[in-house]
């Protein structure tokens, strides 16, 4: 007796499609889901403001019929009278310095010293740190590298205390320019400022 042939177990193609969805189709229709979800969320927190505020009042609490004026407190602040008696920051291109005039062959010193006008004197802020340690260290340095430096801890309205690392005094432009040069090629942004004595 003759044997049937087994049947092929192997990879068969079915008949039934299946078709996939591409994968853009599933990313526009969660943006869009995602975007009606963000509408109606915001949709919902404009009626509650809208409806808060248009609470009625209680009969308890009658409406004024005529405002009192209030001034408007806004936040006040004393360095508006104070810096302009203490402190002015100087430009960079702002010199003292005279134009130089032609020389003819004569020999001048090409950085004169010129003093300062009417006993006014200079400094540099080296950096305003939050942390006295971070002020220190940067004092630090500026010793290091020759100047005279201090800090000097300023305290706010809100009750923040900065510590300002202060180099000087400088008696001219001239004198500062220059140290502040060698700072900005030490990698250290320096603030001018000028401060006028009392008087």
């Amino acid at each position: 007796m003759a044997r049937k042939p087994a049947p092929r177990r192997g990879a068969s193609k079915s008949t039934s499609s299946q078709r996939t969805v591409p994968g853009w189709v599933w990313l526009f229709t969660g943006v869009v889901s995602g975007l009606f979800i963000a509408f109606l969320f915001h949709l919902g927190q404009t009626q509650l403001e809208h409806q808060a505020g248009n609470a009625p009042r209680s009969a308890s609490q009658p409406e004024p019929a005529t405002a009192p004026k209030t001034e408007e407190k806004g936040p006040r602040f004393d360095f508006y009278a104070v810096l302009p008696q203490m402190e002015v920051i100087v430009p960079k291109g702002e010199d003292d310095a005279p134009a130089p005039a032609r020389n003819n062959g004569r020999t001048s010193t090409p950085n004169a010293e010129v003093p300062s006008r009417h006993n006014e004197h200079f400094l540099l802020q080296a950096g305003s740190f939050r942390r006295s340690q971070d002020a220190d260290r940067r004092r630090a340095e500026l010793i290091l590298q020759g100047y005279e430096a201090r800090v000097q801890p300023v305290s706010l309205e809100s009750g923040d205390t900065w510590h300002r690392v202060m180099i000087g005094p400088f008696n001219n432009v001239n004198a500062l320019h220059r140290a502040q040069d060698k700072l900005a090629t030490a990698g250290i942004e320096t603030l001018p400022i000028q401060v006028k004595n009392p008087g």
